[in-house]
């Protein structure tokens, strides 16, 4: 018997071991870290201490070791919560022993507002987490890593299916996948270069263009115009954390770590019940016998399941999403034209489960919905009702879904519309087979950011800072609060700003003429209030400007784009490719320019792009989208 056991776990290690092997590997291949170069490449790992992160950074070292197949270098993070007096000593001695194990590491320092308990504070264990991934980022960022591997195993996986039952029992199977083995890290949507999606297999060249590595770049020299050369946008994968001890239970760690004597600490706080829900449950698993409903293999279960129906619904999503053609996708104001074929009505009605994943995954390429820890959604079933009753009157429509506004063609426009584009393209033999494979009877939509409500105006309201960088002090990595440019660097110098997120829809920075010049320049939406006074600045520009306006955010549309501020007044349109002048107008796609009038100005230059779209929606028309760009005329 004791050798049948012993068997057993010996099995188990080497599977461990082969399992974590196999992964990197399959990782390595996926996202072709070789690059054609034969050299380590760094990877990091996040160390809590703990026997399943400690196992997982001990097996990425003798991965990088013995393989001959790929070549990494394991960096391990660090994260001293601060929570606890002792956990700057217990973060040090992990890192003493990582260091045995050859295994670089920084100490990645969290910090509390002085005078505060953090473990007191409401949601502490959502605001650690937060805290926790972002300097992560900020790690990995500085150090050029854009792959972390995280000890996350079975029974964090059985856990996590629990407590998203106890919050909310009657959540769809999309809440119950569970920890995903990939994705991009979370918490960090706003970090650039960190928050990415993936960009898939088969975007037409003209999408990736316009869409994921869009720029509008301005200057107060002649370096003026759409610059699509020089990629200004996160990479197209972000920094991706992987997960590869899933499929083991905590026994199986322990017992590997035993074998091989792989040292480890205990964080006590994980063992309290009191402290948080994870906690909680943890503690009735391991002193209670729960129902066989609740039990490890049971929830397993259940997560597979949800896996399996969350593949079969984005199967049949897309299938839907494939009879609707994007007609305009406007980037400056980020409105988009779709045509919805009759198929489309039908099938969203024969199987409204996808109907609802086809209308949330089409309304995210719009919506200013952020994805930080964005699970994936359907559009509820009475929405979706909504918008198909509304798909089949005649006359415009209106309502509002996901943060989107959506608005309906009236059928008369839609048919004259539909003629006078055939009419307009007919020289064009691929576009003019475009429109006539089109039904007649397709509906036309518009999907625009609504207007911005009270508090979300105050949020869109935000001022630029300069880059700041971390620091390492006796190998403790700290979040500078500090700008990297001092008063005295940044002197007679040209500073560029940090990228900032801005209404989870546009990246933007600028570039001022110093630090006392940045804190004058802000980013908010156009507001009615500053009509009357952009037109005077305009003079004889107006008439173009109100055209542009006019085509690339009509009506109340156009309080929802992005303007940036000098002392409180507009100075610039971002997206639009235009700046007002308070001495005299200066729209920079014009031929000549004063440019003394920007001599004395603080915004020297801007640059902003379109939010990273991972959309499938997108994936496989056959239609090329027309692009709506300052500066192109389509």
């Amino acid at each position: 018997m004791a050798h049948a056991i012993g068997s057993r776990m010996h099995h188990a290690e080497q599977s461990l071991a082969s399992a974590a092997s196999s992964f990197l590997k399959s990782v390595w291949k996926k996202h072709e870290l070789e690059l054609g170069k034969r050299q380590e490449i760094p990877v990091g790992v996040c160390v809590s201490g703990g026997p399943d992160s400690m196992a997982l950074a001990f097996l990425l070292k003798q991965i990088s070791l013995r393989s001959t197949d790929i070549m990494t270098k394991p960096v391990a993070f660090i994260v001293n919560h601060s929570a606890r007096t002792e956990s700057g000593e217990e973060a040090k001695y992990v890192s003493s022993q990582l260091r045995k194990l050859g295994i670089e590491s920084d100490i990645l320092q969290m910090q509390w507002p002085a005078a505060t308990d953090p473990a007191s504070l409401p949601g502490f264990e959502m605001q650690a987490r937060r805290a926790r991934y972002r300097l992560i980022a900020e790690a990995a960022i500085r150090r050029k890593i854009s792959h972390i591997f995280l000890g996350h195993h079975q029974d964090d996986q059985v856990e996590t299916i629990l407590m998203r039952l106890i919050r909310n029992s009657n959540d769809s199977f999309l809440g119950r996948q569970g920890i995903p083995e990939h994705g991009t890290i979370p918490c960090c949507e706003d970090i650039k270069c960190a928050h990415a999606a993936i960009r898939h297999t088969g975007f037409e060249a003209s999408l990736r263009d316009a869409c994921a590595r869009w720029v509008v770049k301005n200057a107060s020299d002649d370096r003026v115009g759409i610059h699509q050369e020089k990629t200004l946008v996160p990479s197209s994968s972000g920094i991706q954390v992987h997960r590869p001890l899933l499929a083991f239970p905590k026994s199986a760690i322990l017992q590997f770590c035993a074998t091989h004597d792989i040292p480890y600490v205990l964080d006590k706080t994980n063992f309290d019940p009191t402290l948080t829900l994870r906690n909680a449950v943890r503690h009735l698993r391991t002193h209670y016998a729960l129902p066989r409903a609740l039990q490890g293999p049971s929830i397993l279960e259940v997560q597979r399941r949800a896996q399996s129906s969350a593949k079969s619904l984005a199967l049949r999503g897309e299938s839907i999403l494939r009879m609707m053609t994007i007609d305009v996708f406007d980037l400056r104001s980020g409105r988009m034209t779709v045509s919805l074929s009759p198929h489309f009505h039908t099938s969203c009605e024969a199987d409204p489960e996808a109907g609802g994943y086809a209308l949330a995954r089409l309304t995210s390429v719009v919506s200013p919905q952020s994805k930080d820890d964005a699970e994936p959604t359907l559009v509820p079933r009475h929405n979706l009702r909504e918008f198909l009753e509304r798909n089949q009157r005649r006359g415009g429509e209106q309502m509002t879904v996901q943060q989107v506004l959506l608005e309906k063609s009236e059928t008369a426009q839609s048919e004259s519309r539909y003629k006078a584009t055939s009419d307009h393209e007919e020289h064009n033999s691929e576009a003019a087979h475009r429109r006539l494979q089109r039904d007649r009877r397709s509906t036309v939509w518009t999907m625009s950011r609504p207007p911005m409500r009270r508090r979300e105006l105050d949020l869109a309201t935000m001022g630029f800072c300069f880059p700041r960088q971390g620091k390492i002090v006796e190998g403790t990595y700290f979040s500078a609060p500090d700008p990297i440019y001092t008063a005295d660097e940044s002197h007679g110098k040209n500073l560029w700003s940090s990228w900032l997120l801005w209404d989870h829809r546009y990246w933007i920075r600028v570039r001022a003429d110093s630090i006392e010049g940045l804190s004058r320049i802000r980013i908010r939406p156009y507001s009615e209030s500053d009509v009357q006074r952009v037109h005077e600045m305009l003079e004889d520009e107006r008439d173009g400007f109100q055209a542009m306006l006019a085509e690339a955010a009509p009506g109340n549309s156009r309080f929802t784009i992005p303007v940036l501020t000098v002392d409180q007044h507009v100075s610039v349109f971002p997206t639009l490719n235009v700046m007002v002048e308070k001495s005299k107008s200066a729209v920079f796609n014009r031929a000549s320019r004063d440019k003394a009038s920007l001599s004395h100005h603080p915004i020297l230059e801007w640059e902003v792009c379109y939010k990273t779209l991972d959309q499938l929606c997108i994936k496989n028309h056959v239609a090329p989208v027309e692009y709506k760009i300052p500066g192109i005329q389509t």
